[in-house]
C-alpha cells in the first residue's frame, strides 16, 4: 500500500485505540468556540516581548497568562468511557482544568503530550512496515519500496528485501512515508478524562482551564497640540501569541492590575524523542534528523508549521464603515473586582505565533505641563549638566483624562510647521483616575544646570549640613520652568535648613524648587542649606 506523508496527520488527526474495559470516544480537534482572558502580573515592554520573540531559546511559550474556555459537542458513551480532548492550548495548565456540563462522573483525568517528532515517529514505528521513496539524484526517477523498522531513534534502521540497512545511506535521496501516526504521539497536548455515564447521549460541555503563551501589553502615542498645553493620548493593546495553539473568532479580553501569581502555574512540557542517525560503518550521514528528511514536502496545499520568529502584526477585523465612529472600534473597559478587564470589539483571530493590536483609549485636549528637572547631589560633577523633560498629567475628567491607564510605553510627537515629529519616548506603571502620570522624556537641549558646594559640615556619625548654589541657564526662544530636586532628600532626617526661593513638593512627595526661566540666555541662581544624617 502505498504511504501517506506525516504532515497530513499534523492537522490534528488522533487514531486512538479502545481499551479493554472502555470505549475511547474522541472529541473533535478544535473546540466548537473559545473565549480568550489574556493576564499579566506586571506591565510588559512590548519591544522587549518582539526582540525575544526573535531568540529560539527564550521560553515565551512558558510565560504568560491566560484563560481559556472552550465550547465543546461531545458524543457521551454509556458505561465506562475515555475522552480525548485534543486541540487545547500547547500551554495548558492540567490541574487548573474543569469541565462542566458533563453528565458523568468523572473517574480519572490525564494530560499527554508525547510530542510528534521525527524521532518519536521512527521509534514508535519499529517493526511496523513503512514506504521508502528514493530517487536518483541523476535522472529523477523515484523508486517506493516496502521496508520494515528494526531500529529507532539512535539511528534508523530498515530491513529492505530481507536486507538491512541504515536510513540513507544508500547514496540515493530518500525518505519514509507512514500510513498512520502512532498512537500517543501528537503535536499538542492531549487532555483526557475517564468517565462512567448511566446513558450515552450528545451533549455540550465547557472546559476551562489556564495556558501560558498569551500575552498582552499597552502601548500609548502622545502627540502635542499646536496650543503646546494639551495633547490627544491614544492608547493600543497588544496581544501576542507565542504557543502553537490559534484561536479563531474569539472573544477576547485581557485584564489590567498586578495579578499574583503562582510560580508552581506552569504549562505541560512535552516529551521529547532526538535523534542522531548515521550510516554504519561509514557515518558519513549529517547529524540531526529533519522532519522533511523523513516525510518530504508538505502534501500540496498544506504549509509548513512556522518557526517562533515568524510573528506576524495584524490589525483586528474591523469592516470600513465601523471607521466612522472612534467607539465602535475601541476596546470596552469595565470592572473585575480590583481589577480592569477589557473586552475587544466583536471576536477576533489570536494565532499562533501572531501579534496583532486594537485600540482602547482615545483622549482629546488633555492638559499637561512641561517641566524640565534636574537632580543635584553634592558628589556629582559641577559641570553643567542637561536637565530631563518631564511632562505631567492629571488622570481627573476635569483635565480631559480620567481613565484607568494600564502601564506602558509612551511615544511623544511634537508638531513642528505642521508635522509630527517623535521626541522621545517614556514608561509608567499602573495608574488609577485620580493619580497623577509623570512621564520622563530625553535630556533637554539649550538648558543647563551647574551646582557648587559652598560649605559642608560634619560628618562621619554626625548630621551633615551643606550648602549649595545653583545656577540655570535657558538658551531656548521661549520660556520654561525648571525643577531642582536635591539628590540628598531620601537621606535619614534630611530636612531644609534654608533657601532663597521657596520649596514644594512634587506629586511623587520629594521636596523641590520650581523655578521660570526667561527665554534667550536667561540666568537664574538659587541657593539652599540642607541637613541629614542622624
Amino acid at each position: 500500500m502505498r504511504g501517506v506523508p506525516i504532515a497530513l496527520f499534523l492537522l490534528g488527526l488522533i487514531l486512538p485505540t479502545t481499551p479493554a474495559f472502555a470505549q475511547t470516544a474522541t472529541v473533535q480537534s478544535a473546540p466548537g468556540r473559545a473565549t480568550v482572558v489574556i493576564y499579566r502580573d506586571q506591565p510588559v515592554d512590548t519591544a522587549s516581548l518582539m526582540t525575544r520573540s526573535a531568540s529560539p531559546w527564550d521560553r515565551l511559550d512558558q510565560e504568560g497568562l491566560a484563560l481559556i474556555i472552550e465550547t465543546r459537542e461531545i458524543d457521551l458513551p454509556a458505561g465506562e468511557a475515555i475522552i480525548r480532548f485534543s486541540g487545547v492550548a500547547t500551554g495548558i495548565v492540567p490541574e487548573s482544568a474543569v469541565l462542566s456540563g458533563l453528565p458523568a462522573r468523572v473517574l480519572e483525568r490525564n494530560t499527554d503530550f508525547d510530542l510528534l517528532t521525527p524521532a518519536s515517529l521512527v521509534q514508535r514505528s519499529i517493526g511496523e512496515t513503512v514506504t521508502v521513496a528514493r530517487t536518483n539524484p541523476t535522472t529523477g526517477e523515484q523508486i517506493l519500496r516496502p521496508a520494515v523498522i528494526r531500529a529507532g531513534a539512535a539511528g534508523p534502521v530498515l530491513e529492505i528485501d530481507g536486507r538491512f540497512e541504515a536510513l540513507d545511506c544508500s547514496g540515493l535521496t530518500e525518505r519514509i512515508l507512514f500510513d498512520r501516526v502512532p498512537e500517543g504521539l501528537s503535536d499538542q497536548p492531549i487532555l483526557s478524562v475517564r468517565t462512567h455515564a448511566e446513558q450515552a447521549g450528545r451533549h455540550t460541555v465547557t472546559l476551562a482551564y489556564l495556558a501560558t503563551g498569551l500575552q498582552w501589553s499597552a502601548d500609548y502615542v502622545a502627540r502635542v497640540n499646536p496650543d503646546g498645553r494639551t495633547l490627544t493620548l491614544s492608547g493600543w493593546l497588544t496581544l501576542a501569541n507565542f504557543g502553537g495553539t490559534g484561536f479563531r473568532d474569539a472573544p477576547v479580553q485581557v485584564v489590567a492590575g498586578t495579578l499574583n501569581r503562582d510560580d508552581a502555574t506552569v504549562p505541560v512540557e512535552p516529551v521529547r524523542t532526538s535523534a542522531q542517525p548515521s550510516c554504519w560503518p561509514q557515518d558519513t550521514t549529517t547529524r540531526g534528523l529533519r522532519l522533511q528528511q523523513l516525510v518530504g514536502n508538505a502534501a500540496p496545499g498544506i504549509q509548513n508549521s512556522p518557526t517562533l520568529d515568524e510573528i506576524v502584526v495584524t490589525g483586528s477585523r474591523i469592516s470600513s464603515d465601523e471607521y466612522a465612529s472612534d467607539s465602535a472600534i475601541m476596546a470596552e473597559q469595565g470592572e473585575l473586582g480590583d481589577y480592569k478587564i477589557y473586552s475587544l470589539p466583536g471576536t477576533t483571530d489570536v494565532l499562533a505565533r501572531q501579534t496583532k493590536q486594537v485600540r482602547f483609549l482615545e483622549r482629546h485636549n488633555v492638559r499637561f505641563s512641561r517641566i524640565y528637572r534636574q537632580t543635584v547631589w553634592a558628589s556629582t560633577s559641577q559641570e553643567p549638566q542637561t536637565p530631563q523633560l518631564l511632562l505631567r498629567l492629571r488622570n481627573q475628567t476635569r483635565d480631559g483624562l480620567g481613565a484607568p491607564l494600564p502601564g506602558g510605553g509612551v511615544a511623544l510627537m511634537e508638531s513642528r510647521e505642521g508635522r509630527a515629529i517623535f521626541a522621545g519616548q517614556a514608561r509608567f506603571d499602573d495608574r488609577a483616575v485620580g493619580l497623577p502620570v509623570e512621564l520622563a522624556f530625553g535630556t533637554a537641549m539649550d538648558l543647563t544646570v551647574s551646582h557648587k558646594v559652598e560649605a559642608a559640615e560634619g560628618g562621619d556619625a554626625q548630621r551633615l549640613r551643606q550648602t549649595f548654589t545653583v545656577t540655570i541657564r535657558n538658551d531656548k526662544p521661549e520660556r520654561v520652568e525648571v525643577e531642582i530636586v536635591p539628590g540628598e532628600s531620601q537621606q535619614r532626617g534630611f530636612r531644609i535648613v534654608e533657601s532663597s526661593q521657596r520649596p514644594v513638593i512634587t506629586d511623587g512627595g520629594l521636596p523641590a524648587w520650581r523655578i521660570r526661566m526667561p527665554a534667550n540666555g536667561g540666568v537664574q541662581t538659587l541657593t539652599y542649606t540642607i541637613e541629614y544624617g542622624d
